[in-house]
């Protein structure tokens, strides 16, 4: 089973999770999301991710900017059966999450170092390691 993975956030963190999600044989990025058309939008549509729009607000600028955007994040999480999380901490998401029904992973992120990583005890498979330093992961697990 192809497990459909959308990421809401697309910045220094949702580009790695994108990338590492990217190389799984049992997930598929069904979109990434992103609230302003930065540069970083520009990449995501580059790399063949389905860019949405996590928000209306710049939806204009999406437009000036030549950024395809495929629909508002609503949309993108009735695509997914999960949603990682790279929005910073208080961005507010997660009631939009538990509306549409999807689970939530990484919820805004867990920074550990890798023998913290190493001592989770496990309770699912579905689990990506997404380096950021040579010394620090970001671990998307399950937010139960």
């Amino acid at each position: 089973m192809t497990v459909k993975v959308g990421i809401n956030g697309y910045g220094t963190v949702g580009k790695r999770v994108a990338d590492a999600v990217a190389q799984q044989d049992d997930m598929e990025i069904v979109g990434v999301a992103k609230r302003s058309p930065t540069y970083q939008a520009e990449m995501a549509v580059e790399k063949g991710f389905p860019f949405y729009a996590a928000s209306d607000k710049y939806l204009d600028d999406f437009e000036k900017k030549d950024i395809p955007v495929e629909g508002m994040l609503e949309d993108l999480l009735e695509k997914a059966d999960i949603i990682v999380d790279c929005t910073p901490k208080k961005a507010g998401y997660k009631p939009e999450y538990e509306k549409a029904g999807v689970k939530l992973y990484g919820k805004e992120g867990k920074l550990m170092n890798l023998q913290d990583f190493l001592s989770i005890p496990w309770q699912t498979t579905m689990s990506v390691l997404v380096p950021i330093t040579s010394e620090s992961f970001l671990a998307i697990l399950p937010a139960y």
